[in-house]
């Protein structure tokens, strides 16, 4: 799998629901729009994004889940923990909300972190990757075997 694979099964998982994604193209830097998004990001979008990960093979999902991992680790940066929530857990939910927006808005927050906003979160589709490996294949998903997501793990993205 390669990246642009990756990004492509998040977009297709907000087409498989048109007026969420119309919704989200619309939202911009509107922070009561992005609220209302992490309802239907971890509600709609995570169920038609689990559908997809449901078709892919063991290979595929573990190249998928590697890059979920490094995604999720590169955005782990003090900058960005900023203007998002204070604790450890609630930056990763964080996270996993800017990843499950979609390649445009992780590329805008990635570049300019002051986008970033606070408590904006999506766990369940930040871990459902792993839930479905484990429901697929029957044995536990080796976590954090490429990169970890737990906040502060980047230490490149938390030097001073």
């Amino acid at each position: 799998m390669k990246e642009e694979q990756f990004w492509k099964i998040i977009e297709q998982s907000w087409e498989d629901s048109p007026q969420i994604k119309k919704q989200r193209d619309e939202a911009k830097d509107n922070e009561e729009s992005l609220e209302q998004l992490s309802y239907k990001l971890e509600e709609d979008i995570t169920e038609n994004y689990i559908k997809r990960l449901s078709k892919l093979g063991k290979e595929e999902l573990t190249e998928f889940i590697h890059f979920l991992e490094e995604r999720i680790y590169h955005i782990d940066r003090k900058e960005i923990h900023t203007y998002t929530d204070g604790s450890d857990d609630g930056f990763l939910y964080c996270r996993c909300f800017i990843l499950g927006m979609g390649k445009d808005y992780y590329n805008s927050i990635d570049k300019n972190p002051s986008k970033a906003k606070f408590d904006l979160e999506a766990e369940g589709f930040g871990f459902s990757a792993y839930q479905v490996y484990e429901e697929l294949f029957n044995e536990e998903f080796d976590r954090y075997s490429s990169h970890s997501m737990e906040s502060c793990s980047n230490s490149n993205g938390w030097s001073e």
